[in-house]
């Protein structure tokens, strides 16, 4: 996939949600009465980075997902256009959080004799609508 530089310049609002849910965290995991007094750093340090992974992996899987969806049930074949029917292959990213594994969409076209993958450029094109803001 190429690398483009398409995410929205201001992203406090979304910051300040996942700050936020650094709350939620210390109390789903320390309960209502909050961590106790022989907590070390390096525990809390160990809970937030396991958190904080685990929010990249969702945030790529979900990001990797939503355009996918999008792509229909056939596309065009790359040199006759006939519709090829959209399947998923399973494949796994390393990402800075762990690993993400999602379901890449390939087709394969009987006329051309060919398997492709939905164009790059079309894909890159939506998520940067999606990054934007912008759900169409």
């Amino acid at each position: 996939m190429p690398s483009t530089k398409c995410q929205p310049e201001d992203r406090s609002d979304v910051r300040d949600l996942a700050y936020g849910w650094g709350k939620i965290v210390t109390r789903r995991a320390f309960g209502d009465a909050g961590p106790g007094l022989d907590l070390d750093f390096d525990a809390i340090e160990a809970l937030a980075v396991d958190m904080a992974q685990a929010l990249t992996r969702g945030t790529i899987e979900e990001i990797l997902r939503t355009p996918f969806q999008r792509l229909g049930d056939h596309q065009p074949g790359p040199e006759c256009a006939r519709p090829c029917p959209v399947q998923n292959a399973p494949r796994t990213l390393a990402v800075r959080g762990g690993t993400v594994t999602y379901d890449e969409p390939v087709c394969h076209c009987p006329a051309c004799r060919r398997d492709f993958f939905p164009p790059a450029a079309d894909f890159a094109a939506r998520l940067a609508q999606l990054l934007s803001g912008d759900p169409r």
